[in-house]
């Protein structure tokens, strides 16, 4: 999707409307973004207003109006990792390691699509924020790694070989969670 330039321009000087319309026009892929990577709804739709509220009041600065998308994929960015930072500094999420271990939650009552999430979810931790974030932008929301290199102001050969690279790790990954689950216990 091209964002009007005419548009832009017209946010650029202060007409609110048009900053309205660019706001339909993304809202929905910076909400799923902001929502894969923090994992619940009410966080991704606080960093979403927070961007809006930011990019509202800077848009002003922005030099390229074609730059648009990836000047407020930025700021979400930006706003995700902050956000992340808070979660670790209180503590307040539960690590999944914690949810493997209780007894309680074990195989039995878990269903098998819950084990592969906890699977993949693993495995995204394995990879940099800017790992998750190539990934996520390629498969989740089918950008060319050309788009997501000026979304991220990053060298397409970087983006193309980061998204290799991070597709193969996760892949290696899963493999072996695979591989884990499929020996036989050991019996005491």
């Amino acid at each position: 999707m091209n964002i009007d330039a005419q548009l832009v321009e017209e946010a650029k000087k202060g007409d609110s409307d048009c900053f309205s319309r660019l706001y339909e026009l993304v809202q929905d892929d910076l909400y799923k973004y902001a929502l894969y990577a923090l994992g619940n709804a009410h966080d991704a739709e606080d960093v979403v207003a927070e961007t809006f509220l930011e990019a509202f009041r800077g848009i002003s600065k922005l030099r390229e109006p074609s730059a648009f998308k990836s000047w407020i994929f930025k700021i979400l960015s930006i706003r995700i990792k902050r956000r992340i930072s808070h979660y670790i500094k209180e503590k307040k999420q539960m690590q999944i390691e914690d949810f493997i271990a209780d007894p309680a939650l074990q195989m039995d009552g878990m269903d098998a699509s819950v084990i592969a999430r906890t699977d993949l979810l693993q495995a995204m931790e394995t990879l940099s924020t800017q790992e998750r974030m190539i990934l996520t932008l390629s498969v989740l929301y089918g950008y060319t790694t050309k788009q997501i290199s000026q979304m991220l102001h990053s060298p397409h050969g970087t983006v193309s070989s980061k998204l290799h690279r991070s597709l193969k790790k996760l892949k290696s990954q899963l493999e072996e969670k695979e591989g884990d689950a499929n020996e036989p216990s050991n019996p005491r």
